[in-house]
Formats: C-alpha cells, sequence, structure tokens
C-alpha cells in the first residue's frame, strides 16, 4: 500500500487518469438512474396530480398551497 502511495504522490496526474474512468462510470450511472427513472416518475406524479385537479374541480391555488394534497391536513 506504501508503494501504490508513493506512485500516487510522485504522479498525480497520471493517478488521476487511472481514477476517472471509474469515477465516470459512477457518476454516469447516477444520472441515468435520476434522469431516466427518478424524474420521469416525479413528473407524471405531478402531472397527474394536476390532471386529477381538474377533472374533480378543485381550485388550483389548494394544490400549490398543500403540495401533498392526497394526505389530510384535519
Amino acid at each position: 500500500m506504501n508503494k501504490l502511495q508513493t506512485f500516487m504522490l510522485k504522479h498525480p496526474y497520471i493517478s488521476i487518469g487511472l481514477i476517472m474512468p471509474f469515477a465516470l462510470a459512477f457518476v454516469l450511472g447516477v444520472f441515468s438512474i435520476l434522469l431516466n427513472i427518478v424524474l420521469p416518475i416525479l413528473v407524471s406524479f405531478w402531472f397527474a396530480g394536476w390532471i386529477y385537479t381538474a377533472i374533480v374541480g378543485r381550485p388550483i391555488n389548494q394544490y400549490y398551497q398543500r403540495p401533498f394534497w392526497y394526505i389530510r391536513y384535519d
């Protein structure tokens, strides 16, 4: 382990160059999950709530004042 640390301290650009592809793969995976799964779920949930309030006839101000409109506050 000391040899690896010594090498990394002597050659920082080579070390970062070797670590960067793994870090890039990790970041791309996280962003892929966020953009392809989490964001569409949040947008579709918001859109479904907006359509629900339009069909039921509730005022849209109530939807914005209470973002968790599906939970009873009483």
